[in-house]
Parts: structure tokens; C-alpha cells; sequence
């Protein structure tokens, strides 16, 4: 049985995480590149939220018994395979993780470019998410 008191609070941590960069967003990229905290703020929260993504499908696949995914992108393909996620939205939450990845195993090739871009612009992804899993689970 899926426990949807742990889902619910893994969703409001997303939440919670994504209001936290989201208050920060005012920020020129040359002032980002220039404040180191704000990057390892930045970087973290990102890294966070999408841990509670991967954390959730980790729940609902033991739960649901659905198929072991060969990568954390696959995950969301899983998921979007059994209906509990969109076709449109799945290549953002798959990059999501690739992203998660890079942060954790190959941090060097992690640019400042890109996080301020994804802080920037990608933040909304994490809504979608925690909307279309909410719908998919009547949470």
C-alpha cells in the first residue's frame, strides 16, 4: 500500500525547496558567479528537491511493484509508463535527474551557466511534478 503521508511530505519538502530558490531568483548572473554561498545554496536546494523526486518513485516502485529502472532518469519513465506521469513533462524530470547525477558524480563538469539557468528558468518543473503526482494518487 502506498503510504501517502510519506509522499505528502516529500511533495511539501519539493514545495518548500523550490519557494527557497525561488525568493533568491533576483539575482544577475555575474552577481551569482560572485557570491560562492549562494551557489552552494543553490546547487543544494536543486540537489535536494530532486532527491525527494527519486525518493518518491523509490516508494511508489517497492509499492506499486513495478520494474527496476536501469538509471534515476529511467524512473520518471517508469512512471510515465504507468500512467502516473505525462508524456509532455517527462524529458524535464529525466534531465532533472541527469542533472542530480552531474551535481553529485561529475560536479566539475557543472557550470555556473548552467545552474544559474536552471535556477532560473526550470524551477516551475518541480510544480508540474508535484502536481501531476498529487492527481495520479489523489493526494
Amino acid at each position: 500500500m502506498i503510504d501517502k503521508v510519506l509522499i505528502r511530505s516529500k511533495l511539501k519538502k519539493i514545495e518548500e525547496f523550490a519557494e527557497e530558490l525561488k525568493s533568491r531568483r533576483k539575482v544577475s548572473f555575474e552577481d551569482f558567479q560572485k557570491n560562492i554561498v549562494l551557489k552552494r545554496f543553490v546547487e543544494r536546494n536543486l540537489e535536494l528537491a530532486i532527491q525527494q523526486m527519486i525518493d518518491i518513485y523509490k516508494h511508489l516502485v517497492s509499492r506499486l511493484n513495478l520494474r527496476e529502472p536501469v538509471s534515476y532518469a529511467d524512473c520518471f519513465e517508469i512512471l510515465a509508463e504507468e500512467g502516473y506521469l505525462s508524456e509532455e513533462n517527462l524529458e524535464k524530470y529525466k534531465n532533472m535527474a541527469r542533472f542530480r547525477n552531474l551535481l553529485i558524480h561529475i560536479y566539475e563538469k557543472v557550470t555556473d551557466k548552467i545552474v544559474y539557468e536552471i535556477f532560473q528558468k526550470n524551477l516551475e518543473d518541480f510544480e508540474l511534478f508535484v502536481d501531476e503526482i498529487k492527481m495520479a494518487f489523489k493526494l
